[in-house]
């Protein structure tokens, strides 16, 4: 996985699966930018709908402030529509 992107997945260890969901979202998304079939597509989009949610419940739960979800959801969206 690349290191350069803005929101490190180490750094949400033990928030209930939203350190493992963000490598695969970078993951996929990194799939997606090498070879930008339909099939890949669908999977980066698909995770990115998970991963939104996975955030929402982490803030819900009091796991993220609003502030960093809304920024965490912000950046993500931006890799997503890019």
């Amino acid at each position: 996985m690349n290191n350069n992107y803005k929101y490190n997945p180490e750094d949400f260890r033990g928030m209930l699966n939203l350190s493992d969901e963000l490598y695969a979202f970078y993951k996929l998304y990194e799939i997606y930018n090498k070879n930008k079939t339909q099939h890949n597509r669908f999977a980066f989009e698909k995770h990115w709908e998970d991963l939104f949610f996975t955030i929402k419940h982490r803030e819900v739960e009091g796991f993220l402030n609003s502030v960093l979800a809304d920024e965490i959801r912000n950046y993500l969206g931006e890799l997503a529509s890019g």
